[in-house]
């Protein structure tokens, strides 16, 4: 196994840790925890709490996250009591694993993205003509960029709410920090800016450099750690975390080769 003995500080929300530990410790490597964020409910603001009531007015809900599945059927059970999404309402979501949540809640996706990016699933409804002149509700997170709801309100009415918050962790361990300040640590797994930008907050301006080495789940995420001074060595081309492994195992193997 050519990450066989390896060590990764993995930044990822303690809801997370079994996924990508599930992943990696397979091919060998030692995964460290070291949670750069949590995820929590957002307020039942009027907004939230009108949109939720008006669901049947929707004709399309769109899912760029399964944790805007986990988090809207939360917020829908507290408003209305309904259980799922109403069967007249179509559900697009951005990949398998948001399908995966949202079969959790008695409904499958009357529409999967062929990509693993918001973007590219937006792009395919739009090409598609799926959505042309559609009423569509967005549960996001507040980091949400707006550049997916932007591009297809274009085409349809769309709502946006923010069903969850991203923040900061307070990881307290310090076993974490130890390692990466005296270097017996292989790879800083980052799948999110707001990781990235946690964790410098939380190692501290004078210890960040481009010694710090680290891997990114996809483009956005590798710009983020330049633009804080971290040298990304491996950016996964597929913005999984199997994406991300296949790229780190291919950079093991070349470095071996």
């Amino acid at each position: 196994m050519i990450l066989k003995g390896k060590v990764f500080i993995s930044t990822v929300s303690i809801n997370k840790s079994f996924e990508i530990r599930n992943i990696f410790e397979p091919l060998g490597a030692k995964l460290v925890d070291f949670p750069m964020t949590s995820f929590i409910e957002a307020n039942k603001s009027k907004e939230i709490q009108s949109s939720v009531n008006q669901i049947e007015n929707y004709g399309w809900i769109v899912f760029t996250s399964a944790n805007g599945v986990k988090y809207f059927h939360n917020l829908l059970y507290e408003i209305t009591g309904l259980p799922s999404i109403p069967p007249e309402v179509k559900i697009a979501v951005v990949g398998p694993k948001t399908e995966l949540e949202l079969k959790k809640y008695g409904r499958t996706a009357t529409y999967t993205g062929s990509g693993t990016t918001a973007e590219n699933m937006v792009n395919e409804l739009i090409e598609k003509k799926l959505v042309q002149n559609c009423r569509l509700l967005f549960p996001l997170g507040n980091l949400a960029p707006e550049n997916t709801q932007t591009t297809i309100s274009e085409v349809a009415e769309v709502t946006r709410i923010n069903v969850y918050e991203t923040v900061k962790s307070g990881a307290t361990d310090n076993n974490p920090i130890e390692l990466i300040k005296n270097k017996y640590y292989d790879l800083v797994l980052f799948t999110s800016p707001s990781e990235v930008v946690n964790f410098v907050e939380t190692i501290g301006p004078a210890y960040i450099n481009r010694e710090i080495k680290s891997a990114s789940i996809g483009k956005v995420t590798t710009k983020a750690a330049e633009q804080h001074g971290l040298n990304c060595l491996i950016t996964a081309e597929t913005s999984t975390y199997e994406g991300m492994a296949d790229e780190i195992q291919n950079y093991y193997y070349k470095s071996k080769n």
